[in-house]
């Protein structure tokens, strides 16, 4: 009778486990590369936007008091060109800081603009009765801006177009006559396409987007609301960012600036 050959009985449990270690291997490297591949693309995509923002020679920012204190001549040093100083908004409430961001604005190189907050609920005269009893001749130099958002409730059910339109045109052409700066409308493609075009077909308008690209004739800003943020002096801020839809030879032009 043969001999049978006795098989160790750690044999099966060491197969088993050396399998179950490859495969977990096999896992944590598909896990590596996915997490490489996300990173990446990640890393693409801010490089992209960061380049899209360099692709505009003239960059600039928006201010209220939500920004706090902001030291313009360290947006000189970042390259900025201009800042827009919010005013009013409806007609009664008066930005907090700024009075105190105009006169320190002024000790500056930057180019100087004000925008209003549009209302719904307020009338064309009393908003524009409003901004110039408390902006008095502090207007800057660039054109007069109306921002226009779908604020609180609004948010939900957009206000009636035919009647919010014809006064922001009213209110539009109050601010021109009065400052001969000329007005521009700033808005989401969306509420520009509803209550500002059908309007105010011959303004310019300022465009809210996520991704920069070139836009035509009629749009003279543009602001970024991607995830790329402003440095100053080292410190990522939250400052609203925006860019002139041309080249800055144009804008030298336009504003007499160097």
């Amino acid at each position: 009778m043969a001999k049978q050959k006795i098989k160790p009985i750690y044999d099966d449990t060491f197969r088993r486990s050396d399998r179950h270690r490859r495969k977990k291997h096999r896992w944590l490297i598909l896990t590596i590369l996915c997490l490489v591949l996300v990173v990446g693309g990640l890393l693409v995509w801010r490089s992209q936007q960061q380049s899209a923002l360099n692709a505009y020679a003239v960059k600039g920012v928006s201010v209220s008091q939500d920004d706090g204190y902001i030291d313009f001549h360290q947006l000189q040093q970042q390259k900025i060109k201009f800042a827009y100083l919010k005013s009013t908004s409806g007609s009664s409430y008066l930005d907090d800081n700024f009075i105190d961001n105009y006169q320190r604005i002024t000790g500056s190189n930057l180019q100087i603009g004000i925008y209003q907050e549009f209302s719904f609920t307020s009338s064309a005269k009393s908003q524009f009765q409003y901004m110039v009893s408390q902006v008095k001749q502090q207007s800057g130099n660039l054109p007069i801006v109306i921002q226009v958002t779908y604020y609180g409730k609004y948010a939900q059910t957009p206000p009636n177009a035919k009647k919010q339109g014809a006064k922001l045109a009213e209110l539009a052409e109050l601010l021109s006559e009065h400052y001969g700066q000329g007005v521009i409308i700033w808005a989401t493609p969306a509420i520009q396409k509803d209550l500002v075009t059908p309007y105010l077909p011959q303004t310019k308008q300022w465009l809210t987007l996520e991704r920069l690209h070139r836009q035509n004739d009629k749009v003279f800003f543009m602001q970024y609301t991607g995830r790329e943020k402003l440095v100053v002096d080292g410190v990522k801020t939250d400052l609203s960012q925006s860019v002139y839809n041309g080249s800055l030879k144009e804008w030298n032009e336009r504003f007499g600036t160097e």
